[in-house]
């Protein structure tokens, strides 16, 4: 409504004069403006745009013809449309079942069928990929799944039975902790030569069974390699690794088989234990319980294994506390070394 202070020229006032609005193209006159004079309607607009100028009208209504009202936008879409980026080339991803697989050309479609039959995500992976190599996260997690494994040691002398986790480094060749195939005393017992001989190590995904045998270990380092007739793409690894950088470990706590947690890296070069040739670790940031231990923290940029989920540290008896990983650097060298 019109507040009782009248114009320069007598006309009713909308609103006190204040400063013209300015608006991200250009800048625009106020109705106030209008309203005393100070501009004409018809030099803004040649199509009036209403009534609201002193004189005659050139149009009747405040409507444009059609959507001229949303010319401003539909200029932008001209212009997104013609610098839009090149469509990603078609991608191909799989979802195993029983004596085969499904493939479909979107994750989406393939999400779908996922929820319609009841089925975990573990059971996606990704076959083709985008011409730049970029994954998103889900990509990098549904990728990283097929890789990782329960493992469950069984002692028959002891009657013990250790769950813990592993993931592909090469063909055929799993990484995990040495504490995955037999507890162990770091401050006595690094030393054993015959550690493991008497396990029955079996690794397992998607509901079925696989036999390993142990390859090689280091108690000092708390790593252990075994070997299974699977056939599995192995992880690749990197170095490159910086606090504050996003990760993702996949682990079987309290034997759930491959559970994803995300976090950061929140520091390096850390010593926790000074036993006999014991490793700097990195702390993680992310969900860690018994049972995690074996499993690979990967870089979610990337998908590529920066280090291997090793102990929980803590005061007391609980789970919970500062979550050290094996930086990637031993895993390598230790890899080296037991193949050889």
């Amino acid at each position: 409504m019109p507040f009782d202070n009248r114009g320069p020229n007598g006309m009713p006032s909308l609103s006190p004069t204040t400063n013209k609005s300015v608006m991200p193209f250009n800048n625009v006159p106020t109705i106030q403006d209008i309203l005393d004079g100070k501009v004409k309607i018809e030099d803004i607009y040649p199509h009036a745009r209403g009534n609201w100028a002193p004189g005659k009208d050139v149009s009747k209504s405040y409507k444009d013809t059609g959507d001229d009202y949303k010319r401003k936008e539909r200029d932008l879409d001209i212009l997104n449309n013609m610098l839009g980026s090149v469509p990603p080339p078609p991608q191909k991803w799989k979802v195993k079942v029983p004596g085969g697989s499904v493939s479909f050309i979107s994750l989406d479609l393939a999400q779908k069928y996922l929820r319609r039959n009841k089925l975990s995500l573990k059971y996606l992976s990704r076959v083709a990929q985008n011409h730049d190599n970029s994954m998103s996260r889900l990509e990098i997690i549904a990728d990283s799944l097929s890789k990782c494994f329960l493992v469950e040691s069984l002692s028959p002398s002891d009657d013990i039975k250790e769950v813990g986790s592993a993931f592909c480094i090469e063909k055929n060749h799993f990484i995990t902790c040495a504490h995955v195939i037999k507890k162990y005393n770091k401050n006595n017992d690094i030393f054993i030569e015959d550690f493991g001989s008497d396990v029955i190590i079996n690794l397992f995904q998607h509901g079925k069974w696989h036999q390993a045998e142990l390859v090689g270990v280091d108690l000092a380092m708390d790593i252990a390699l075994i070997k299974a007739d699977i056939n599995v793409d192995p992880f690749k690894l990197s170095q490159q690794y910086s606090i504050g950088e996003d990760v993702i470990a996949i682990g079987s706590p309290h034997g759930y088989e491959n559970n994803v947690s995300m976090g950061i890296i929140s520091s390096v070069n850390r010593k926790p234990m000074v036993y006999e040739n014991a490793p700097d670790y990195m702390f993680v940031d992310l969900s860690v319980f018994p049972g995690s231990s074996g499993g690979p923290i990967v870089k979610e940029l990337t998908g590529e294994v920066v280090g291997m989920v090793t102990l929980i540290i803590t005061d007391n008896e609980t789970e919970y506390g500062l979550n050290a990983g094996l930086p990637v650097e031993y895993i390598e060298q230790f890899y080296k070394s037991a193949v050889k």
